[in-house]
C-alpha cells in the first residue's frame, strides 16, 4: 500500500467518513452549504468551456438587469472586495465583456456597461445556469422548487439580514420596466454609489 492509499484509507473508511451520514445532516447550515457547493461545482464545470466562472456571470447578470452600475456598488452587491473587483473588471474589459465609462454624476467614479459580447455571453451562460439548476433540483417537484425559492428569498431578504443593506442598487428605467418593480436607494445613501 503506498502513502497516498494509506492517506485516503479504504473505500469503506472513506464511506464511513461521509458527513451526510452524521448528525450534520440535521443542521440547516450544513445542508445549505452542501446544496450551494453542489450547485456551484456544477455551474463551474458547465461554464468552463465558455471560459468564465460564476463570478463573471454574477457581474454580467447585475449589469444586464440594472443597466450601467457604479463600479464600487457592483462589487459590494456581489460581495467582492474592491481590489478583487478591479482585477476582475480589468480581465473582463480585456475580453471585451464590459466597458468602464466615466460616471456622469461623479467624475471620480466609473460606471460599468455591458458590451455586445458581454450581453451575448450572459445570455448563453444564463441558459447554462438554468440547465444546471434544473438538473440539481430534479428531485423536487415544481411546487417544492417554488416553496424552496420562497423560503430562501425570505432568509436573505434585506429586512432579515443587515449584511445585504448595501445591495440596494437604484434600478434603471430599463430594468424597472423589464421587472415591473421599482427600487431606490434608502434615504441618505445616495452619496455611497461610487
Amino acid at each position: 500500500m503506498n502513502d497516498r492509499t494509506e492517506e485516503l484509507g479504504t473505500t469503506e473508511e472513506r464511506l464511513a467518513l461521509d458527513p451526510r451520514q452524521t448528525s450534520a445532516r440535521e443542521r440547516y447550515g450544513f445542508l445549505l452549504a452542501m446544496a450551494a457547493h453542489r450547485l456551484r461545482s456544477r455551474f463551474e464545470e458547465e461554464l468552463e468551456p465558455m471560459g468564465v466562472q460564476l463570478k463573471h456571470v454574477q457581474v454580467l447578470a447585475m449589469i444586464y438587469h440594472f443597466g450601467p452600475v457604479a463600479q464600487q456598488r457592483l462589487g459590494e452587491s456581489i460581495c467582492i472586495d474592491r481590489t478583487s473587483m478591479v482585477g476582475l473588471l480589468d480581465e473582463m474589459e480585456r475580453r471585451d465583456l464590459v466597458q468602464r465609462q466615466p460616471d456622469p454624476v461623479d467624475r471620480r467614479a466609473h460606471r460599468i456597461h455591458l458590451t455586445e459580447s458581454g450581453q451575448d455571453l450572459f445570455r448563453r451562460a444564463n441558459d447554462t445556469v438554468e440547465g444546471v439548476e434544473n438538473e440539481v433540483l430534479a428531485p423536487l417537484s415544481e411546487q417544492e422548487r417554488l416553496q424552496l425559492k420562497s423560503m430562501l428569498q425570505r432568509i436573505i431578504d434585506p429586512g432579515a439580514w443587515s449584511g445585504f443593506e448595501h445591495i440596494n442598487i437604484k434600478v434603471s428605467g430599463r430594468a424597472g420596466e423589464a421587472t415591473g418593480r421599482s427600487e431606490a436607494l434608502p434615504s441618505g445613501s445616495e452619496g455611497r454609489s461610487r
